[in-house]
């Protein structure tokens, strides 16, 4: 049945939401991606968010896509936008860099109507860059990765705090389920998808088709490449689940994180000269790392060395802070595996 149905007549199965930012060099490629699918009982919305090139333009080419432009406000609050217009009685998400495999939603279709407990499903992506695959299986490369074989995922909360293995372009969700968790937290400036992963796994069960059915487009512009929001993101989205979920997870678990993460914002904000906040996340560092010792949790001895350097290097001056960066640097090179 085409998609293009007037609305009044038909209720989609499928809302594919689509948040764009300044995304012409893209954007019809993902929607082609989505109208050459074999299931084609969906709908296509695209939220443009305050885009200042011909993203709105390139839509305009789709006349069966339902559109929205709304002021540059983040993906979060992009996405949320999608679903208070989303009909279908399941709802994905496709960035609008990423690309879809023409069985995609098929597939995970007939996983949902054998699986009917399962609330989040996700598949396997491959990650391209200018013209070359550099990853052939993002699930692979996740030390998690395991853990999709069963069905549902067991434990999944605590295996999302640890790693996000979910890529989002791929996620097939029950809009039943997202009423249930709530919206997209529209103040975290990255990795808001994970926040959700993980109300999402609070409360429903997830599993994962091990298929690739999505590429993920690994570029400049990738919000992701941006550190220092990242980790500031991560610190957030930890201590939020924390607070709201503290018997899914140990309290260990999180400080484990929450050490290394301070630790490595801290070399960041004093790469640019900000001692008082390098110190603040040295201080936060030891106290982490402190805590997970006391808690007979697992902890690299070397963490506690990077964090004492760290709060050194926060007070010193001159000769003393290139030394102790470059015995730092030494040290990360002989703890640190050769993969990370």
């Amino acid at each position: 049945m085409p998609a293009a149905l007037d609305a009044t007549r038909h209720m989609p199965v499928v809302s594919v939401i689509i948040p764009a930012h300044n995304s012409a060099a893209f954007i019809a490629d993902a929607i082609a991606g989505v109208r050459a699918q074999t299931f084609t009982d969906h709908e296509i919305i695209v939220v443009d968010d305050g885009s200042t090139d011909d993203t709105d333009e390139v839509i305009r080419r789709f006349p069966e896509v339902r559109s929205v432009r709304q002021s540059n406000h983040g993906v979060a609050a992009a996405r949320n936008a999608g679903i208070a217009l989303a009909r279908g009685e399941f709802v994905c998400f496709l960035d609008a860099d990423d690309l879809w495999r023409p069985q995609k939603l098929a597939r995970q279709l007939h996983f949902m109507a054998a699986h009917p407990d399962v609330g989040l499903l996700f598949t396997d992506a491959e990650e391209h860059g200018a013209d070359v695959v550099e990853k052939a299986s993002i699930l692979a490369t996740m030390t998690c990765g395991g853990a999709a074989t069963r069905v549902p995922i067991e434990d999944a909360f605590r295996k999302l705090l640890i790693e996000n293995f979910i890529p989002t372009s791929t996620v097939m969700v029950r809009r039943s389920c997202l009423t249930a968790s709530g919206p997209f937290d529209i103040s975290l400036p990255n990795v808001e998808d994970r926040d959700m992963w993980l109300r999402l796994a609070a409360v429903v069960p997830v599993a994962c088709l091990p298929e690739v059915t999505a590429c993920k487009r690994s570029h400049g512009a990738n919000i992701s490449m941006r550190t220092e929001l990242t980790l500031r993101s991560r610190i957030q989205v930890w201590q939020k689940a924390r607070q709201r979920f503290p018997a899914l997870a140990p309290a260990a678990v999180y400080e484990g994180l929450l050490a290394p993460t301070y630790q490595q914002l801290g070399y960041v904000v004093l790469a640019r000269g900000e001692r008082r906040e390098a110190r603040r996340c040295a201080a936060a560092s030891i106290t982490s790392a402190a805590r997970c010792i006391l808690s007979r949790a697992s902890l690299s001895s070397y963490r506690w060395r990077l964090s004492f350097a760290l709060l050194a290097l926060s007070f010193l001056r001159g000769p003393w802070v290139q030394f102790l960066w470059q015995a730092r640097n030494v040290l990360r090179r002989k703890t640190t595996p050769a993969a990370a």
